[in-house]
């Protein structure tokens, strides 16, 4: 009965430790936690190896700095479970995972992106579908490749990213007014990093 209980109190500590989180508590936690969260995937490769994540409260990246692949057959509607490190890169809030994920279910519906101006596009937003009506591209009508392209709207600008081996590489830039969709994210070598945000768009329905 003793060695029971104490198999028990061993479970119920090692859990504790890892106790699941809220994005948005995980996202307090202090840089190198480790944190266990769980929400909907919303993008796949298109974006390389980085994933980011939603639950009803916060969104936050995961990212695999190892050789296992841990990431590679999460897909977009994918609900998860994961555990890692949060670390940050760049500005960007990430966790680096330490394991496979438990994979609960496949084509779940995503968050519905936030409807908001350039200017919104912040720490409360980050790694958080985002949605910016009536955007205009400065170089609309030229051709996208890798780099960062401005945009306009309601008086405001932004900036989306495009990186190499991304679909959109080779379209069009859209002229005139668009709803632009993405993942709100920043990138910044500035201390503190309060600038660098930037929009990613996933595919040509974004």
């Amino acid at each position: 009965m003793k060695n029971f209980l104490s198999i028990i109190l061993i479970i119920f500590f090692s859990n504790l430790s890892y106790a699941q989180s809220s994005i948005s508590s995980a996202r307090l936690q202090p840089l190198g936690s480790t944190v266990t969260v769980t929400g909907v995937v919303t993008n796949g490769d298109e974006l390389g190896v980085i994933r980011y994540m939603e639950d009803s409260t916060a969104g936050i990246a995961l990212y695999d700095l190892t050789t296992n692949n841990y990431l590679a057959n999460v897909n977009r509607g994918d609900s998860l479970t994961i555990t890692g490190e949060l670390a940050d890169y760049n500005g960007l809030l990430e966790v680096y995972v330490t394991g496979f994920p438990t994979i609960h279910s496949s084509n779940n519906n995503y968050p519905i992106p936030q409807i908001m101006l350039p200017a919104q596009i912040g720490e409360a937003t980050e790694s958080e579908l985002v949605q910016i009506d009536n955007a205009i591209f400065v170089s609309g009508g030229s051709l996208f490749s890798v780099g960062t392209y401005d945009f306009t709207c309601g008086g405001q600008s932004g900036k989306i990213y495009i990186r190499s081996n991304h679909p959109m590489i080779g379209l069009t830039i859209p002229v005139g007014p668009i709803s632009l969709i993405g993942i709100s994210s920043q990138y910044t070598f500035s201390v503190p990093a309060i600038d660098g945000y930037q929009i990613l768009p996933r595919d040509t329905n974004d």
